[in-house]
């Protein structure tokens, strides 16, 4: 399979376009405090340059507090690529200095950086200790390296302790979180789509959780697909996989809206019922560039609730019911307004 935390981003992107981020999530459950690590490369259709840009969100629950900080740079290819040769390929060799003195660093034992902008400064500096599993949203390797699907997914790591500080805008929050690490990349974002994941299940250990659907857009957008779905479900060491490409439109999905995701995955031997529900939670709306330069507003929480139901499907046995409010849920739905502001960057 490709390497989890492969750079895709390369001199044959200039051509389509392509985006990539590569991120961090964390939670402090006691303390009901979230962050949100992402570092994206962006090469617009055509273009010369690579836009490096870095977000940080911090979401205080307690309060209603959330935080955005974000920083970008436009380089050339050319520099790009040279960079990109001193990171060794991998992301978890990536450092990088904005020329206004922001800087990121990525390694597989330590987050560190520094972020100015219009809405203030963010800084962190975090200790990790990964898992090294991880899971393909895509059954097959082909999936990752031909042309379809447009947008690639997969997590790099499923499960990461952290440990240290982070601070945004005025907001600090520090101590142990648990998280993931998440990798995707493509020519364009799915035209409309709901995505989750969550670790942290309520009475479990060793439970991870992880799944889209999506409406993709053909024939130059005149055209949307049914919804195409994968997910996969691991109970202690054991994957229950929902995620052959060429049945993602089989599954049954009930409700694709801003903060609501249900429906129900379906393999030969079992089916995994599951409602994804953030509608009490507190959200932030980010503007996501696609490589045509067009924009969407995409919404994302790590407070959502959850329910899976995992069945047996020759006798309907249910062989496992989860629970947890510390779902990820991520939603694109054209047309739907911002839940809070969005500032410009530096």
């Amino acid at each position: 399979m490709i390497q989890p935390d492969q750079i895709i981003t390369n001199i044959g992107s200039q051509a389509k376009g392509l985006y990539e981020s590569f991120y961090f999530r964390g939670n402090n459950t006691a303390k009901k405090q979230s962050f949100w690590l992402k570092h994206n490369l962006l090469i617009y259709r055509g273009s010369p340059q690579v836009k490096i840009e870095s977000t940080l969100i911090l979401f205080d629950q307690e309060s209603g507090l959330v935080k955005t900080i974000r920083q970008e740079e436009a380089l050339s290819l050319e520099r790009f690529l040279n960079l990109k040769a001193g990171w060794g390929e991998g992301w978890r060799n990536f450092q990088f200095e904005f020329s206004n003195g922001g800087h990121l660093l990525v390694t597989p034992s330590r987050l560190r950086g520094r972020l100015r902008s219009e809405s203030g400064e963010a800084s962190w500096d975090l200790s990790l200790t990964p898992s090294r599993d991880s899971y393909y949203h895509f059954s097959k390797n082909w999936f990752y390296r031909a042309g379809f699907p447009k947008k690639k997914i997969l997590t790099n790591d499923i499960q990461i302790l952290f440990d240290g500080f982070i601070e945004a805008g005025g907001l600090s929050i520090s101590g142990k979180f648990v998280g993931m690490n998440g990798h995707n990349w493509g020519t364009e974002h799915a035209y409309k789509y709901a995505y989750a994941n969550c670790n942290q299940f309520d009475g479990e250990t060793d439970i991870y959780f992880d799944g889209f659907s999506a409406k993709i857009a053909l024939g130059g957008g005149l055209v949307k697909s049914p919804y195409l779905s994968c997910g996969s479900l691991r109970i202690k060491g054991s994957w229950y996989h929902f995620n052959q490409v060429h049945a993602s439109w089989r599954h049954q999905v009930k409700k694709v809206a801003q903060k609501l995701w249900q429906g129900r995955f379906i393999s030969e031997s079992f089916e995994l019922e599951f409602e994804i529900d953030g509608r009490e939670s507190l959200w932030v709306t980010l503007l996501y560039d696609h490589p045509s330069r067009r924009q969407s507003l995409v919404h994302n929480t790590k407070f959502a609730h959850g329910e899976l139901k995992l069945i047996r499907r020759a006798n309907q046995k249910v062989e496992a019911v989860l629970r947890s409010d510390w779902f990820e849920l991520e939603t694109l739905i054209p047309g739907a307004d911002a839940l809070t502001e969005i500032k410009p960057p530096l």
